[in-house]
């Protein structure tokens, strides 16, 4: 028997909920990668390629296993240790979201 928690996590992670917004920010990564690429140190360079790879990674499963709640949560958790995409990705997404500002909500 799943735990609340478990259902929970499946709903909010689910091909519903999450492969959209996962395919439009992975549409953007490239042309942002290469508009900073000059301005980026190679480590924060290589950090937001990896998030890119995950994020590529992540839809790949969307749209061919989205029932692999294991592999989800894997690369979901993945994510999470590289910290947040670029703001001005998200600034595109969601123009009154600011993610700078989100700790001191």
């Amino acid at each position: 028997m799943e735990s609340i928690v478990e259902t929970m996590m499946r709903q909010l992670l689910s091909k519903e909920i999450l492969h959209e917004p996962m395919k439009e920010i992975g549409e953007r990564y490239p042309k942002w990668l290469e508009e900073h690429k000059s301005s980026l140190s190679k480590e924060d360079y290589d950090h937001y390629s990896h998030q890119y790879e995950l994020i590529q990674n992540l839809n790949e499963v969307y749209e061919n296993d989205s029932e692999n709640f294991t592999k989800i949560v894997d690369l979901m958790h993945k994510m999470q240790e590289c910290g947040q995409p670029p703001n001005d990705i998200v600034q595109e997404l969601a123009p009154d979201f600011d993610l700078a500002n989100l700790g001191q909500m």
